[in-house]
Parts: structure tokens; sequence; C-alpha cells
């Protein structure tokens, strides 16, 4: 029997794991708490692959500000809680907030495999 060859969605996987782990830890951007941090991708990862490995896409936040809450979350089912984080994101970062909105139809050609390569060794993942 032959040995299964690792395919897009195993690269995939493994380079989103190396990304993210680099935000593990770091202060809540809305409220400093460090405990349960993660990256949030401002533009979703299935509209634009192409912001899925830039740094510039993402936002640090606590579980409370990422998922559960009802006040300035962007995953909230409370619709005016998704509301207060892009009104939240484009008054604390404005910059941010611009450079996602002209880049959020990047497209790109995929190699997972490439970008985990690149992750592993600290480069960017689409160089």
């Amino acid at each position: 029997m032959k040995a299964k060859r690792p395919n897009d969605k195993y690269y995939r996987i493994k380079a989103d794991e190396i990304f993210m782990s680099q935000f593990r830890g770091e202060p809540c951007e809305v409220c400093g708490s460090v405990k349960a941090t993660v990256g949030h991708h401002n533009v979703n990862k299935a509209r634009s692959k192409a912001l899925r490995y830039d740094k510039r896409n993402i936002t640090v936040l606590c579980q409370a500000h990422h998922t559960m809450g009802n006040d300035i979350c962007p995953h909230s089912s409370n619709p005016m809680a998704v509301h207060r984080y892009f009104e939240w994101l484009d008054l604390y970062h404005r910059k941010k907030h611009i450079w996602l909105i002209e880049h959020e139809k990047i497209q790109r050609k995929y190699n997972y495999k490439q970008a985990w390569e690149n992750l592993l060794v600290g480069r960017e993942a689409w160089e």
C-alpha cells in the first residue's frame, strides 16, 4: 500500500498553525487582555485567500471580543456588535481599515505547501 502524500489541505492547515501562533498571548487590541487571544482575519479567508497570511489583515482579539461579545465583536450573532467592531476598527486603526478595503479583492495563485515552507523558516507566506 502506497503512503498517502500530503495534499493542499494538509499544508494549508500547517501554514495556518504557524501563522496564527504568533498572535496567541498578545494583548487584545480592544481591551488589553492577554487571556485566550487569537488573530482575527478582518477580511475573511474565504473572501480573499491572498490576505490569509498577511499580518495587516489581522487584529488580535480576546475570546470575548472575537466570538462571544455583545458589545464589540466581529463574530457576534448581534449585528450591532459586528457593526460596532468595524466602527472601532475605523476609529482606532483607520489606516489599517482603509488598506483592508482597498486590498480585500487581491487575487493570487495559491500553493499552500510553499506558504507553509516559507512560514516554517520565518519568511512571508506569499513571497
